[in-house]
């Protein structure tokens, strides 16, 4: 649970005003002889304000105010019975069961019917409550009247965009402050903002481990509260070691994705389906595309399953959002953002089937990382000239993962034109029998003073970005140095690799 913070005050004018978490009565002179009013609920630090629209723009004040609250905690907590205060009007009690669930978000809004405030989904509508543009304070007390979260504004506030948390764990007190930001994405009728859902603005740490798997790949992505698993390399066996070692039986994968049909990235991912490390998966990216592997019989067997109890969303790549949308965004707890890219739909080369995904980090100028299965030059040339993903989302990023574990049929130097990474990654094993990594690739990438590293030599490989504006990132290594040479690596002879 997050730590304890005390809601102390509301500011209003650049002066203190107690009434935020104490009862109005309370004479200012100090407390009467029974003792003060003000208490702190146990609940202060787990139910936060998280965001608020004070100023609506396309639909009146009146119906379109909302705020929203979430629980940092891990059991769902209803709040029914609680008070809503604030500075203009008389308290409000919560008269119905409003539960919000751990890690979710509620919104108490001013009307609560969607097709009149602004298209917000509300929660609970605490009627004729108002806050101010400019001036204000709202506070949040549980059944005994313990003051659990307040947040004040003594400015105006934005115009048709709410103010969110940046983080939920610090200070929240000043909603104008440092610690909350202007929302820019639009929601219904078109002023912005994510009542019901995360805020855009949050950060918090990344961190991107890419795994030694052998012969394959594997990726584990952590940005705050959430967990992306790409690819799960060739063995069961290796995968239940990695599952223990980064303490993920028990948890909740919050999006898995399998690039590709191959073996050597999907058999590992069944391991996570098995009963005995109790994980649950929220969501399931494939291209779903016919296949008589076995193996991925029985893994999409475990997939359907859940989705039959209702527990898991499987989403095929081809269709990544269900919209239609070539390209589907998810965002991380942690203000991270996952770009899930449609693949090369007319190919039949598995290899060229593998989607392309692009990780933003929550600062976008401190780390990004491009990765897209085996894709070979066919599809990397489509990513390009037909998808137009270099101008519809941009493929320019500081690490590559390298396409085909640095097969030369993976690469080509339009990809490093496009791309311009500082750095490139390979998962692949000192006994592999395709040669890889590829003399050509080592070439090109050393021509351009490109350094890489490899899980057969260099074990696992981390990078982590504090997810502050500037805050760049650092990469990690088990073992060795950079740009390291293998014993399995040898020149191609695909002619396709020429001229890369």
């Amino acid at each position: 649970m997050p730590s304890l913070r005390v809601p102390v005050a509301a500011i209003i004018g650049g002066s203190l005003l107690l009434a935020a978490c104490t009862d109005k009565s309370e004479s200012p002179a100090g407390p009467s002889p029974a003792g003060p009013r003000f208490t702190v609920s146990s609940y202060a630090g787990q139910i936060v304000i998280n965001e608020i629209m004070a100023d609506p723009n396309a639909i009146s004040d009146t119906d379109g105010e909302w705020f929203e609250v979430t629980n940092r905690g891990t059991a769902a907590v209803n709040i029914q019975g609680w008070t809503i205060a604030g500075n203009n009007d008389a308290n409000h009690t919560i008269a119905s069961s409003v539960s919000i669930p751990a890690g979710g978000y509620v919104v108490l809004a001013r009307n609560g019917n969607s097709g009149l405030n602004g298209g917000v989904t509300a929660n609970y509508a605490y009627g004729t409550m108002t806050m101010a543009n400019s001036a204000d304070w709202v506070a949040l007390r549980d059944g005994s009247g313990a003051s659990v979260d307040s947040a004040a504004w003594s400015t105006s506030m934005p115009v048709g965009s709410s103010r969110g948390v940046t983080d939920p764990d610090s200070d929240n007190l000043d909603a104008k402050g440092s610690n909350w930001h202007t929302s820019a994405v639009a929601y219904g009728s078109g002023d912005n903002g994510t009542p019901g859902a995360q805020n855009d603005g949050r950060r918090s740490p990344l961190t991107v481990r890419i795994l030694e798997v052998g012969q394959g790949d594997a990726i584990y992505i952590t940005n705050g509260s959430s967990k992306v698993v790409v690819d799960g390399g060739p063995s069961m066996t290796t995968m239940a070691s990695r599952i223990t070692s980064l303490g993920l039986d028990n948890q909740t994968i919050n999006y898995m994705i399998l690039s590709h049909a191959h073996d050597d990235h999907y058999a590992g991912l069944r391991e996570f389906f098995k009963t005995s490390h109790n994980i649950g998966i929220s969501y399931f990216f494939e291209n779903k595309d016919a296949s008589t592997a076995t193996t991925l019989g029985s893994l999409r067997d475990s997939i359907n399953a859940r989705v039959a109890r209702g527990v898991l969303t499987y989403r095929d790549t081809d269709d990544p959002c269900g919209t239609g949308a070539s390209i589907c965004t998810l965002l991380l707890d942690g203000g991270a953002k996952v770009h899930i890219l449609k693949p090369k739909t007319s190919d039949t080369n598995p290899n060229n089937r593998s989607v392309a995904v692009k990780l933003v980090g929550p600062d976008s100028a401190s780390f990004s990382l491009w990765m897209a299965g085996d894709a070979e030059h066919e599809e990397i040339a489509w990513f390009d000239d037909t998808a137009g993903y270099d101008t519809s989302l941009g493929m320019n990023v500081d690490v590559l993962k390298a396409d085909h574990h640095g097969s030369c049929n993976g690469i080509t130097s339009r990809l490093l034109d496009l791309l311009t990474p500082t750095y490139v990654t390979m998962g692949v094993s000192s006994t592999n029998t395709y040669h890889h990594v590829h003399t050509q690739t080592k070439d090109l990438l050393s021509g351009r003073s490109i350094p890489w590293y490899r899980t057969d030599e260099n074990g696992q490989i981390t990078f982590t970005s504090p997810g502050t504006p500037g805050g760049g990132y650092s990469v990690s290594i088990v073992r060795g140095s950079a740009s390291m040479n293998g014993s399995a690596d040898a020149a191609s002879s695909d002619s396709t690799c020429d001229n890369l």
